[in-house]
């Protein structure tokens, strides 16, 4: 089985028609690494569910943590730049 096939052709169209953006085999695994471990795995058993020989390979390449505080800066910053907009938006219609 062509895995890339599958992905095109079965797997991508499903996450797409479920309104979820699709990044890629490294993208899902990083996915599969970083959410059990968010909900307390410990990264031993993310390296076994991998498959990786290298628990330090798992950690650095596949493990993304989010910081709560880099993840709020984020959302002010969307917040600001959708004000931005808003206001561009309410300029241009009185000119």
């Amino acid at each position: 089985m062509d895995m890339d096939k599958l992905a095109q052709r079965v797997i991508r169209p499903l996450i797409q028609g479920m309104g979820i953006r699709c990044y890629g085999w490294h993208g899902f695994r990083r996915g599969i690494a970083s959410n059990p471990f968010a909900l307390g795995a410990d990264e031993k058993v993310v390296q076994r569910i991998l498959r990786h020989s290298k628990a330090h390979v798992t950690r650095d390449r596949y493990i993304k943590a989010l910081d709560p505080a880099v993840l709020q800066a984020m959302e002010r910053m969307q917040g600001a730049l959708e004000d931005l907009k808003s206001r561009s938006a309410a300029v241009q219609q009185l000119n």
